[in-house]
């Protein structure tokens, strides 16, 4: 299932997944009057997405969603009722997905992960080195981004652009809690999952990247330069293994690169290669 139909799904099932029992139910006229008011923004949400399934949007298509989207929650900010509740933490959560994708924040996410990845190999000076970015405990890497949030923006502002910038300097410690805390739920499309699988994306990136730089150079690679880009796809291959987001497909892509790194390796020492592993 690729991002757009889990983004897709997610919308459809807005109001379902969460029920916050200590509140009172909707059952005033007002209350209902009022939930019943914010539905046709719902429906103008949805069939802006709905109107390209199947395919790619364009970004505005995505900004068009991101606003009906945040003006269902400020139409629902009034209700202190179940149901309403129920709706807004859902909303929320489609709402941070499709604000990544109407401001491009994914690819920006991606090179920030890969910049703290490399960082770790790199005897040039990086604040990145300082702090736990990609940790696995996601109490360790709670404290990396919270202590490090110069390092991050930094990063950002470096790598990406103002839109990216200025989106996590406005929503930091939205972005922080999304990246470090398992949501109580546990669906893959939640944001959670989504954008810590850009650590994987990002180094699949950087894989491609240097493949690109090794055919301009007619595929000529030192042991060493093969060797970080086996390491770097071994990486990606744990990575993905660890996700819910990648299909079988993925997985099998990665796991044919990583083989053919290992043949160009073996012939890297003594012989110019293609990346198929024959001497030229």
């Amino acid at each position: 299932m690729n991002f757009f139909t889990f983004i897709l799904s997610l919308l459809l099932v807005a109001c379902s997944a969460i029920n916050p029992k200590d509140l009172p139910k909707c059952e005033t006229d007002e209350e209902l009057f009022t939930f019943l008011s914010c539905l046709p923004e719902t429906d103008e949400m949805e069939m802006a997405l709905r109107n390209h399934k199947g395919m790619n949007p364009p970004v505005e298509v995505y900004k068009r969603a991101t606003k009906a989207c945040e003006n269902i929650l400020a139409c629902l900010a009034p209700l202190n009722c179940q149901e309403a509740q129920e709706a807004k933490l859902e909303y929320e959560v489609s709402c941070e997905l499709l604000t990544y994708l109407s401001l491009n924040l994914r690819p920006c996410l991606a090179k920030f992960f890969t910049k703290a990845y490399l960082a770790q190999f790199s005897s040039d000076s990086s604040c990145l080195k300082d702090y736990s970015f990609l940790d696995k405990d996601l109490t360790k890497r709670r404290d990396a981004y919270i202590n490090g949030k110069s390092c991050f923006l930094e990063t950002i502002r470096s790598e990406c652009n103002k839109d990216a910038s200025e989106y996590y300097t406005k929503s930091y410690r939205k972005f922080v809690t999304t990246i470090s805390i398992k949501p109580a739920k546990e669906k893959c499309s939640h944001p959670h999952y989504q954008f810590n699988s850009l650590q994987c994306k990002g180094l699949e990136d950087e894989i491609t990247l240097r493949v690109g730089h090794l055919k301009e150079r007619n595929n000529r690679a030192s042991a060493v330069e093969v060797s970080q880009m086996i390491q770097m796809c071994k990486d990606a291959q744990k990575c993905m293994k660890e996700s819910c987001v990648f299909s079988a497909a993925d997985h099998e892509s990665m796991g044919k690169r990583c083989k053919i790194l290992q043949k160009l390796l073996a012939v890297s020492d003594s012989c110019s290669s293609d990346l198929e592993g024959k001497c030229l």
